[in-house]
């Protein structure tokens, strides 16, 4: 598929990021104020984050503009209304909004099925999450989301590791307390022999700086906003794959807003912020990377590009982890095995390979 089909199918899923911002923080509804509705849009990066600076800033005001001001946009950073291990709830709750989960920190929901995408050394680009778990959601999830719209499916750039020491084998990680998120990734640190260690985002700088963690996993681009260079001099390359994220909005802050409005986040605002995302996600990941790079060079530290052999290591227990995501998949009254033949079905198609 051609990069430009790739991001049409990308705009479906910002979509619905956009409608998600057209709700009012807390009330299930999009709050209006003298003839201007008010959207809470809650975002777990800081304000220096590149997802912030690149994506929501400038799509906030896109919307006010579009609008001619009769939307606003109220950006909350840092989960300041509700952390990433409880955004589905709040969104369905209304607690505000607009946001956007990680389905592998939901996979005692109904979102379950969607965690078929953070499996290791499995999808690394936003494109991709897109062409391949849209058509994978419209087969099994079509009917079973509540009190929520989804308004697009898209992911970040894939997950890098870094260190205070260098990591450069996985003898380098065997019993290392390496913060992880997602439950697939957890797994996977342990058979590496690590200590998996999950902790919010707004807590990954200060755990590495008091080296309470020795090792992270993490994005480039939310290494880069967070900057994790000063607190962690070593990133090894390793593509461990992305996080996919799905963008919700709040069903009746959707329906309380105007037909013309809603017509125009479904048509134009909702595919351009899911555009803007994927787009960011997935061009800008090298560029954080040699960011990262400069910034550490001076004092030591480096990027660590693995041999093939190393890196194999770390992607041969991948092969558990996938093959107990079809037996967590059975136990949940699915057919994991059919799931899983639908998703690599859809992954070759892509011209994406198995990690093992």
């Amino acid at each position: 598929m051609s990069r430009m089909k790739k991001r049409k199918m990308v705009k479906w899923s910002l979509l619905a990021g956009v409608t998600l911002l057209l709700t009012a923080c807390g009330s299930g509804e999009a709050t209006n104020k003298d003839s201007v509705y008010e959207l809470s849009f809650n975002i777990q990066v800081p304000s220096t984050h590149k997802f912030h600076t690149e994506v929501v800033e400038p799509w906030a005001k896109l919307v006010e503009e579009e609008t001619e001001g009769k939307v606003k946009v109220n950006i909350y950073n840092s989960g300041a209304l509700g952390t990433l291990s409880t955004a589905y709830e709040d969104i369905q709750g209304g607690v505000y909004d607009i946001g956007y989960v990680s389905p592998s920190l939901h996979p005692d929901t109904e979102l379950f099925p969607l965690s078929i995408g953070d499996l290791p050394f499995g999808i690394s680009d936003p494109f991709d999450s897109t062409a391949v778990l849209k058509p994978f959601m419209e087969k099994y999830m079509a009917e079973s989301l509540e009190e929520v719209i989804p308004v697009g499916i898209s992911g970040t750039d894939s997950y890098q590791l870094y260190s205070e020491d260098p990591v450069e084998t996985i003898h380098d990680v065997k019993n290392k307390k390496i913060i992880a998120s997602g439950y697939q990734r957890v797994d996977l640190i342990e058979l590496w022999g690590g200590v998996p260690v999950s902790l919010g985002l707004e807590e990954i700088y200060t755990s590495l700086d008091r080296n309470t963690v020795n090792q992270a996993t993490y994005t480039s681009i939310g290494a880069v906003g967070l900057k994790l260079y000063e607190v962690s001099p070593y990133l090894t390359k390793i593509d461990m794959g992305n996080t996919a994220l799905l963008f919700l909005m709040n069903k009746n802050s959707f329906k309380s807003l105007p037909a013309d409005l809603q017509k125009l986040f479904e048509d134009e605002l909702g595919p351009k912020f899911e555009t803007m995302n994927s787009e960011l996600y997935s061009s800008a990941s090298e560029n954080a990377i040699n960011e990262f790079d400069k910034a550490v060079s001076e004092d030591g530290g480096r990027v660590i590009t693995l041999s093939e052999k190393d890196l194999q290591s770390f992607k041969e227990p991948a092969k558990v982890v996938w093959d107990d995501w079809v037996k967590l998949a059975n136990d949940k009254g699915f057919d994991g095995q059919e799931m899983m033949d639908f998703f690599t079905k859809t992954l070759e198609e892509e011209g994406l390979t198995l990690p093992y």
